[in-house]
C-alpha cells in the first residue's frame, strides 16, 4: 500500500502572540521553545473535532519536536484515538542571523510530558542545522526528509493510507510546496496565483487523485505507485490553510513574503506594532480588467491586496502577484459603504465626537456620512404616523419617544459614501 492523503497542519495560537499578557517560561527549560496559548489549546481541539467528522481520518499523526507542536497534537490524537510520532526533519525554520537557534528537547523528555500519546519507535530524518538555514535550506531539507518520510511510513506501516504532520509555519509551505513539485517556498500553488494559507492550527490536505492510475489493474496501480518517488507523484492540493472549523476563523496567517521567520521576534514585534498603532478603514471602489468584455474577474476572499500611493493619481494596486497602476475617475452613480464593525452612539448621529473607526483623509475617495439628514427625516415620518394612529390620545403620544429609541438603536452603522472608482491597468514586468 501506499500513503494516499497527507494533512498537514500549523501548530496552535503561541502564548507569546498574545499582546501585554505575560509569557509563561517554556516546561522544556528550552529558550524558545513556547508553549501554546489556552486560546491554542482550544484551537487544537476543534481540529480535532473537525477531523472526527471527515470519512479519511489520519490514521497515525507525526509531529515537530517543539512543544507548541506536540501540544497541538495530543488533543487530536486523543480524539482520534491515534499515536504521535516525533519527527524532527519537520522542526521549525531559523535563519542564520538569528541570535539564539532553539534546539528542541530529546525524545525522553518530551516523552515526560506526554508519555500517554507520544511513540518513541520511530526513525526520525535528519534535524535541521543548529547553525540556521536559508530559504533555499529549508526547502531542500524539507524535500528530503518528506521524500524518504514517505517511504518509511510505507515500508514501517503498509497498510496505513492517510497521515497528519503538525509542524510551524514555514515549514508547513515548505512541505506543501515540495508535495505540488514546486521549486521554491515562494511559489503560488496553481496557475489562480493562490498561496498556501498559514493561519494558526490551519489545515492543507493534499491526496493522490483516483483518476491518476496508471493501468486498469489496483495491484500494478499499486506498484507503479511504489516504485514511484513520493515528491514525484501526482499530488493535489484539496484543502489550503483551511480554518472554517475554528471559533475565531483564521488568525496569525504568515507568508515567506513578509520576509521574516514565521513567529519569531520580528514577526510578533511587527503584529503587536499594526495592532497598537490603530486601524484606519479605507473603503474604495475598484474596477479590475478581466480581459473579456463580456465576463467579469471575480477575486477570492483571501485574495492578498497591497497598494502604494493611494493619495496620488495613479497608485499601484498589487492583487496576489500581479502588479497594476491605477487612475482615478468619478463614480457613476452611488455606492455605499457599511463597515460592520463601527458603531455610532446618539451623540455621534448629531455629528458629535468623532468615532474611532473613521477614516482621515482621503478626502477624493470618500464622502464620510453620519446620516443625521436619514435620521432626522425617518423620525419625522415615524412621528407623524404614530400621532397619525393614535387619534391625538395621550397614551399613544406617550409611545413616540420610545418608538424613537427603538430606532436610533437600530441605526448604528456610519456610511461612507464613494465618491469616485479606482480603475485598474495590469501593468507588464518585463
Amino acid at each position: 500500500m501506499v500513503v494516499r492523503t497527507v494533512y498537514i497542519a500549523r501548530h496552535g495560537y503561541r502564548a507569546n502572540w498574545i499582546i501585554g499578557a505575560e509569557v509563561p517560561p517554556p516546561p522544556t527549560g528550552i529558550a524558545g521553545d513556547v508553549q501554546l496559548a489556552q486560546h491554542g489549546i482550544k484551537q487544537a481541539h476543534e481540529l480535532g473535532r473537525f477531523l472526527l467528522t471527515l470519512d479519511d481520518q489520519p490514521e497515525m499523526i507525526f509531529s515537530s519536536p517543539f512543544y507548541r507542536c506536540l501540544e497541538t497534537s495530543t488533543p487530536i490524537a486523543e480524539l482520534l484515538e491515534v499515536p504521535v510520532y516525533i519527527e524532527r526533519g519537520f522542526s521549525e525554520w531559523y535563519r542564520p542571523d538569528r541570535p539564539v537557534i532553539p534546539v528542541p528537547a530529546d525524545n525522553e523528555l518530551l516523552s515526560k510530558y506526554f508519555h500517554d500519546t507520544v511513540r518513541l519507535e520511530w526513525h526520525s530524518q535528519p534535524a535541521p542545522s543548529e547553525k540556521g538555514e536559508t530559504e533555499e535550506e529549508l526547502y531542500k531539507r524539507c524535500h528530503d526528509a518528506l521524500n524518504n518520510f514517505i517511504k518509511q511510513v510505507e515500508k514501517k506501516f503498509p497498510s496505513v493510507e492517510t497521515i497528519m504532520i503538525v509542524t510551524h509555519g514555514a515549514t508547513k509551505i515548505a512541505l506543501g510546496l515540495n508535495l505540488l513539485q514546486k521549486p521554491d517556498c515562494r511559489c503560488t500553488i496553481d496557475d489562480t496565483h493562490e498561496y498556501l494559507r498559514c493561519g494558526s492550527c490551519s489545515l492543507d490536505k493534499f491526496e493522490l487523485p483516483s483518476n491518476a492510475k496508471e493501468t486498469s489493474n489496483p495491484e500494478e496501480d499499486i506498484d507503479v505507485l511504489e516504485e514511484t518517488e513520493p515528491l514525484k507523484r501526482n499530488w493535489m492540493c484539496t484543502l489550503n490553510g483551511h480554518t472554517e472549523f475554528l471559533s475565531r476563523g483564521e488568525e496569525m496567517n504568515w507568508g515567506f513574503h513578509l520576509n521574516v521567520e514565521a513567529g519569531s521576534d520580528a514577526d510578533v514585534k511587527s503584529r503587536i506594532t499594526t495592532e497598537t498603532a490603530g486601524k484606519e478603514s479605507v473603503y474604495v471602489s475598484v474596477d479590475i480588467p478581466s480581459g473579456n468584455y463580456k465576463g467579469k474577474n471575480v477575486l477570492d476572499k483571501k485574495a492578498t491586496l497591497q497598494y502604494s500611493g493611494l493619495e496620488e493619481h495613479e497608485p499601484l494596486v498589487l492583487i496576489n502577484n500581479k502588479l497594476y497602476v491605477g487612475k482615478w475617475e468619478k463614480l457613476v452613480g452611488t455606492e455605499l459603504a457599511f463597515p460592520s464593525t463601527a458603531t455610532v452612539n446618539k451623540k455621534n448621529l448629531r455629528g458629535g465626537e468623532d468615532d474611532e473607526s473613521s477614516s482621515k483623509g482621503l478626502n477624493h475617495i470618500l464622502d464620510e456620512d453620519i446620516i443625521a439628514d436619514e435620521f432626522d427625516n425617518i423620525k419625522k415620518e415615524e412621528d407623524d404616523k404614530l400621532a397619525e394612529d393614535s387619534d391625538d390620545s395621550s397614551i399613544e403620544k406617550q409611545k413616540i419617544p420610545e418608538e424613537r429609541n427603538e430606532l436610533e438603536n437600530k441605526v448604528t452603522e456610519k456610511i461612507y459614501r464613494i465618491k469616485d472608482r479606482l480603475v485598474l491597468e495590469e501593468v507588464e514586468i518585463i
